[in-house]
């Protein structure tokens, strides 16, 4: 399985190792931006709810287009100019103390991250021909975003940075670094796969994603989706804070470290054992059982740290099945032409992300946890049955 390491390029390396940098100081801070919005400017669970959304909705937006703009100008200059426009926004958030400004640099600083992350999944593909080198460089990019998210929150606690607004400076420093290391690699080794500048219209890119209804079903199960994990941040915390027993700050840490140290543990793993199982039918276990482990969360007591950390490990165990193979997916679906708008396109997943905060807390605030957990676990049973729908209509490409 890992024999096709030896053909990894500096610049899938660069993605794997920065993507890992990145989320371990991205995750001392931005999970608890809810707890700075409550505490600090005094905003209920709902209002919360719609700042997020409001950010994840700009992400989602421009997704689409950032993707064209990758395929129609090159990868390479698109994550420049992400990092550029992330490391001042997240200057600004960590040095204002204005409300409205701290919406505008999350605003910013949403799309600005999906100009990296879109890009860079496709230029990761475009690095490796091979197809299983292409399988293991995705689950390798996904085990390194678990590696950081787990150790950040952890790290962060311990020096006192986790819920502060000054840890988004030391994110944009780590960014800083990310970007001079990007232009280092960029510059001394010449670009694969699809070639900048070769004309093709914004149009014509539509055109194709609008005639391939079976991707439209799995974008569609993918925004579901982001629904329900979606409150695996936003919505946990806040029912936890709304418990009033366990302090989130000091609890969520916990959270983050056992669906990273699941995922980190198992991925591997599963990914060995599941090796011969279609992609579609891969992320139908995953997410099979993420809603078990919703469902887990809606009988169980708030105040029991331990069989909440119990239904946090049946969830990851779904999760560390389900992401990678997403990607894979995606990668086999897409014309190679285009594949950037592909990327871009599974990017409008993120109102599924973007509405899941206010969705949650909206559930929260009406019918506390029972309602949020419930109608989680009914969405991914929705979502299992949309994978179902997008494999009977594409057997070919996405089915070995």
């Amino acid at each position: 399985m890992f024999r096709s390491i030896s053909q990894f390029t500096p610049v899938v390396w660069l993605i794997i190792l920065a993507t890992m940098a990145s989320r371990f100081v991205f995750f001392m801070v931005w999970p608890y931006l809810a707890v700075i919005l409550h505490r600090d400017h005094g905003l209920d669970t709902f209002q919360v709810g719609v700042f997020l959304s409001i950010s994840g909705l700009a992400a989602a937006t421009t997704g689409l287009y950032i993707g064209y703009l990758s395929d129609r100008f090159g990868r390479r200059r698109i994550i420049v100019l992400g990092l550029v426009v992330a490391i001042l926004s997240l200057a600004l958030l960590g040095v204002t103390e204005n409300l409205w400004v701290i919406l505008f640099a999350m605003l910013v600083e949403s799309v600005a991250s999906n100009a990296i992350e879109t890009p860079g999944r496709a230029l990761l593909t475009d690095e490796l021909e091979d197809r299983d080198a292409k399988d293991l460089a995705l689950h390798m990019r996904y085990y390194s975003l678990n590696l950081g998210a787990a150790f950040g929150p952890v790290v962060g606690v311990a020096w006192g940075l986790t819920g502060r607004q000054e840890t988004f400076l030391i994110v944009a420093g780590v960014l800083t670094v990310y970007l001079l290391v990007a232009l280092f690699i960029f510059f001394r080794t010449p670009p694969r796969g699809r070639v900048a500048g070769k004309a093709f219209s914004f149009s014509e890119a539509l055109r194709v994603l609008a005639q391939d209804k079976s991707f439209q079903v799995f974008v569609l199960a993918l925004g579901i989706g982001g629904i329900a994990y979606s409150q695996l941040e936003a919505g946990l915390i806040q029912y936890i804070q709304q418990g009033g027993e366990i302090d989130p700050v000091t609890f969520y840490p916990k959270v983050t470290l056992t669906n990273a140290a699941t995922v980190l543990v198992l991925q591997f793993p599963l990914l060995a054992a599941l090796q011969r199982v279609a992609p579609l039918h891969r992320a139908m276990l995953g997410i099979g059982l993420m809603a078990v482990a919703f469902a887990m969360l809606a009988v169980v007591p708030i105040t029991s740290q331990y069989t909440i950390l119990f239904a946090i490990i049946v969830l990851s165990i779904g999760e560390g099945i389900l992401f990678p193979t997403i990607n894979l997916i995606i990668d086999r679906m897409a014309p190679k032409d285009i594949k950037g708008s592909y990327f871009g396109a599974s990017s409008l997943a993120g109102f599924g992300f973007a509405i899941g905060p206010l969705v949650g807390g909206g559930l929260l605030h009406l019918g506390g946890g029972t309602a949020l957990w419930w109608t989680m676990a009914a969405l991914c049973v929705l979502v299992a049955w949309l994978y179902h729908l997008a494999e009977a209509g594409r057997k070919e490409g996405i089915a070995t």
